[in-house]
Formats: structure tokens, C-alpha cells, sequence
């Protein structure tokens, strides 16, 4: 069981992934070492862990897809296996309507997702059907989402004053791909782990990864598994939007506390909404509260999540926690097993 002091360093990691122990001490009146002991005792049970993944690039220049799949029965865990350990498939989620299996995955060009689908899945014995969205745009991804157990002083402390890239997405260099890739598996891995893993130098990697920072092309996240921030329940939600309304619904969806992920995709259900909540019985009260604030919103299709077997690059196990991860190599032939 987690204590108010560890879902307070969670949610202040999540605010400020790779804060220094001395700035996360001094937040949460402990000692660095506390910070650090406590931290290690969390990522080594699998219930908390950071993450790095690529910036807004991934969906603006890039190409983000959702796949939903259909499978033969009894074929649906053995799949899941299968394409939880492909670097360009993201997250795995085993849903309870729709399809079996719900998949977000990420390609340098939609060529690249189109041989996916038909070179690789289309190879795998049981998968009947794929169905896929695109994204358009990301109003908001699970890095924003906290877990409120900090207080106002304290998230004024933590707030980072680095402001945020303008102008387009920047595309990541051929240089700093390996520094992502590895940090994909551990976003706190410190600069001289890096600079060995890497066979750069200590300020290469630092000078390097200060640039990605700025750039906005690395982004980090704070996880910490379902059952343990009192959020069980997964539920996406696929509606519909009038064209010329979606940017202003999306943004204000967005801005709801219990969303994790808002993004318009191509298609006639144009907008995904994912949400963690307390219970099944939790889903018809945030439906109603979408359709009285939206009343230009249709919700065509809602899911619930029955079990996550891969969240970011997370192998996860029955309980939501972290058991390995599996690098996120983006440039990686997405047909090669």
C-alpha cells in the first residue's frame, strides 16, 4: 500500500520528471536520501516509473495511429504477446467491446504503418480485422494528467520555469535517436550512465539532451500503475464532433481532470477520449457530464479496458505494475520481429 508521502513524490515526479532528490526532498520535507529510498522501493515493485518519448513530431510530422484488432477466440493473449515486444507499438489494451485488442503505435510515415499492418500483423494467426485511426492532433496525453496529492505551495516549488518550444515541431536529430531510445527504457537514467551507454562524452550527452529539452522533441512522464493512484477503470470513449467545433471541444475536453489522453483522429468518429476512473458504474457519470458540457458532442462507442498488458514501453503484469521495458526504437524496420 502506498502512503500519502508516496503518492506526493509520484505526483511530483510527474510534474517534474527528472528533478534532482535534493529539489524533490526539499518539496516534500524529507531528506534527498528519503526521496531517493523511497523512489527505489516504487520503481523496483513496478508501481511507478518515468518514461521519455518523442515531442509533438510524432504526430504533426510523424505518423500516431490507434489500431483496433479483432482476433479469433482464444487467440487474444498470445497476440498480445506478440506485438507487445514490436518498439513501434506503444501501449496494448484488451478491451471489453469494439475489438479485442486496442493498440497505439507510432511510425516514421504512414508507409511505414501501412507494411505494419499488412507485413507483420497480417502474418500473425488469429488476427481477423484491423482497424485504423490516425491522429491528427493531441489536445492533451497522459504527462498532463496528476495525481493531486501535492498542495498549491508545493506545485509552485516544483514549477518548471523552462517555457515551452514555439513555432513548429521540431524533428529529432540523427545524433540524439540513441539517447531516446535509451532513455524510453529509464527517463531518470543519470548523464554519465548515459555518456557510458552511449560512448559519448559527459557533456556530448549533457549539451545534447538540454537541446532535445528546449526543442520540445523529448518529452517525459511519470507513470504509476492504475490500481494504486485509486483508478482502476479505463474507459476510451469514440465520438463525434462537427468539424468546425472540434479544436474548441478537444481543448476544453482536455482540460477535464480525469482525462488522460484527448485527440482528434481521421474518420467519422473524430475524437478519442480516454479516461481513469473509479469504478464501471464511474463511466455513465462522466459520459453525462461530456454531453451536458458538450451537447455538439456523440458519443458513438465507449470501452472498457479489461486489462493493459503494455502502457508506453511497459510490459505490465494482472496488477498494472511494471515488469520490463521494451525500447522504444522508432527507426527500427517495423516488420522485423
Amino acid at each position: 500500500m502506498l502512503d500519502e508521502l508516496d503518492l506526493a513524490l509520484v505526483n511530483a515526479m510527474q510534474m517534474r520528471p527528472r528533478a534532482p532528490w535534493s529539489l524533490l526532498g526539499e518539496t516534500l520535507g524529507v531528506s534527498p536520501v528519503t526521496a531517493a529510498r523511497r523512489w527505489q522501493r516504487l520503481s523496483e515493485a513496478g508501481i511507478a516509473w518515468v518514461t521519455a518519448y518523442g515531442g509533438p513530431f510524432t504526430w504533426e510530422r510523424w505518423c500516431t495511429a490507434f489500431l483496433q484488432l479483432d482476433c479469433s477466440t482464444g487467440r487474444t493473449a498470445r497476440i498480445a504477446a506478440i506485438v507487445a515486444e514490436d518498439p513501434h507499438v506503444l501501449t496494448v489494451e484488451h478491451v471489453a467491446d469494439g475489438c479485442d485488442l486496442y493498440l497505439v503505435t507510432v511510425f516514421t510515415d504512414v508507409t511505414q504503418l501501412h507494411r505494419y499492418i499488412h507485413q507483420r500483423l497480417g502474418r500473425i494467426e488469429g488476427i481477423n480485422a484491423v482497424r485504423s485511426h490516425l491522429a491528427t492532433h493531441i489536445y492533451s496525453e497522459a504527462n498532463g494528467w496528476r495525481l493531486g496529492s501535492l498542495d498549491a505551495s508545493q506545485r509552485r516549488h516544483l514549477r518548471d520555469g523552462t517555457p515551452p518550444a514555439a513555432g513548429p515541431a521540431a524533428e529529432i536529430r540523427p545524433e540524439e535517436r540513441e539517447l531516446l531510445v535509451r532513455l524510453s527504457t529509464d527517463g531518470r537514467m543519470e548523464q554519465a550512465a548515459l555518456a557510458s551507454a552511449t560512448g559519448l562524452s559527459a557533456s556530448t550527452v549533457r549539451r545534447r539532451l538540454d537541446r532535445m529539452i528546449a526543442s520540445d522533441t523529448i518529452r517525459f512522464r511519470c507513470e504509476i500503475a492504475a490500481p494504486h493512484a485509486a483508478r482502476p477503470v479505463l474507459v476510451t470513449y469514440r465520438a463525434t464532433v462537427p468539424a468546425d467545433r472540434l479544436d474548441l471541444v478537444g481543448h476544453a475536453v482536455a482540460r477535464l481532470p480525469e482525462v488522460r489522453l484527448a485527440t482528434a483522429v481521421t474518420g467519422a468518429r473524430n475524437l478519442v477520449v480516454v479516461v481513469w476512473l473509479r469504478s464501471v458504474a464511474d463511466s455513465q457519470r462522466f459520459e453525462s457530464l461530456l454531453l451536458h458540457k458538450f451537447p455538439e458532442l456523440g458519443v458513438r462507442e465507449r470501452a472498457v479496458t479489461l486489462h493493459t498488458s503494455k502502457r508506453m514501453g511497459r510490459i505490465l503484469d494482472e496488477q498494472g505494475r511494471a515488469v520490463r521495458a521494451v525500447p522504444m526504437d522508432l527507426w527500427r524496420d517495423p516488420v522485423s520481429p
